[in-house]
């Protein structure tokens, strides 16, 4: 439910307190007043826009609506639990309105990137994941993502434009920053946790497509009906943005253009795919259109033009994507590179793997894409010595990896174990 206040003329109060009754309206209260009349009101979250419509004929209403429950009690008493349960979607009126409402100062949105490309800086430098955590929680990119959303929903091309700049300024403020604290420590090679950062699975989309529907739902919900706290949801929008934002401003310093290039893909995919899901979430669910009460002046064709953008940019990009291994599925291929050597080593007799892993390097050997493959292994044939079984097992490990279609050059190090106690024969 919410809460109406309206200012109107002396002898028009009747008139809205009747409209309101048509729409359910619950603990109308009139009050004259000296240069008119205040009508207070409740309303379903549903009623809302459809009862601002109908009273747009009063234009000189004074209309206030507070964006937050109300908890409404009203005969029959017995019915109270009934009544507070009826928790619905925002309006689509308070959706687009209270989007636009929280867009903030550019000097704060600024000063808040500047501040999550520090933390980017430190964690990604120094390997401290919780540092990303917080650069998450405090990088300012949910808002422009959402508010764009809703811009292309409410086809609203200025505030599109709007939001978009604001998006890419708080990107590059970001990148800017984490370019000069590489440039001024001069910083030469890639930190491990960049290169993990640069390993994107073949499944990538799919944090996106999170981002932009739990982004979307939570704004469309009322606050008793969202389980999840808004901050909570700005973290997860974050969390696909802050990370490839701080790679590709320290990449980009000493040179290294693949992880700039998987920085600025993961970048790409995020702004397209989360602003085609929200802006879906915006149109169907919560019913933000170019037909909005008080904000009726959108254009069909920029929705439109949104989805047609987004969708060709996602499908290029997962073309990009898809064209060529192991380029930017490093992170996937990493993960079927170590299955298919311990399903390997399973078949071989007299050795049992005990641990895999498979990683692909920086990329600076020349014409290769260097993956290491670390291989613990416990011999249990002691008819061959341990530098036999290395040989044999790299022999075979290199022959079935390159059967695969990944374009990925192993290199191995293998480690036999040995085991001071009695073994038990298997």
């Amino acid at each position: 439910m919410r809460q109406l206040s309206i200012k109107v003329k002396q002898g028009e109060g009747r008139e809205i307190q009747k409209i309101a009754k048509e729409h359910n309206g619950k603990n109308l209260q009139l009050q004259p007043l000296e240069d008119g009349e205040l009508l207070t009101l409740h309303l379903n979250n549903q009623k809302v826009s459809s009862f601002l419509e109908s009273i747009s004929k009063y234009e000189d209403a004074e209309i206030t609506l507070i964006p937050r429950g109300i908890i409404t009690l009203y005969p029959p008493q017995g019915e109270a639990p009934d009544q507070v349960a009826d928790v619905s979607l925002r309006s689509p009126i308070e959706i687009f309105l209270g989007g636009i409402q929280s867009v903030g100062s550019k000097k704060g949105m600024l000063i808040y990137s500047a501040a999550g490309g520090i933390l980017v800086w430190v964690g990604l430098y120094t390997g401290t994941v919780y540092l990303l955590v917080a650069a998450m929680l405090v990088s300012p990119f949910a808002g422009p993502a959402m508010n764009a959303a809703l811009a292309a929903a409410a086809g609203k091309m200025q505030l599109l434009k709007q939001s978009l700049m604001r998006y890419f300024m708080a990107i590059g403020t970001g990148i800017l920053v984490t370019f000069l604290l590489s440039f001024f420590i001069d910083q030469k090679f890639a930190t491990p946790l960049m290169v993990s950062v640069s390993h994107i699975s073949q499944m990538s989309i799919l944090l996106p497509i999170v981002a932009g529907l739990a982004g979307g739902v939570n704004l469309i919900s009322s606050e008793r009906d969202s389980l999840v706290p808004g901050a909570a949801v700005g973290v997860l929008v974050a969390a696909s943005l802050a990370p490839p934002t701080g790679l590709i401003g320290m990449a980009v310093n000493f040179g290294n253009w693949q992880l700039v290039r998987s920085g600025v893909f993961l970048l790409l995919l995020q702004l397209a795919v989360i602003q085609l899901t929200a802006a879906l979430i915006f149109r169907y669910m919560g019913k933000v259109t170019t037909n909005g009460v008080r904000f009726a002046d959108g254009k069909a064709y920029v929705f439109k033009l949104s989805l047609a953008v987004s969708t060709l940019l996602v499908a290029g990009l997962l073309y990009w994507q898809y064209a060529g291994q192991p380029g930017l599925q490093k992170g996937s291929v990493n993960v079927q590179i170590a299955s298919v050597i311990r399903t390997e080593l399973n078949k071989m007799e007299g050795i049992e793997p005990i641990e895999v892993n498979a990683r692909f390097t920086r990329g600076t050997l020349p014409n290769l894409n260097p993956v290491i493959c670390e291989v613990y292994l416990y011999k249990r044939n002691d008819a061959m010595t341990d530098e036999e079984v290395k040989k044999l097992v790299s022999e075979v490990l290199y022959a079935r990896v390159k059967a695969e279609d990944w374009n990925a050059d192993p290199m191995f190090s293998i480690t036999v174990l040995n085991y001071p106690g009695k073994a038990e024969k298997p």
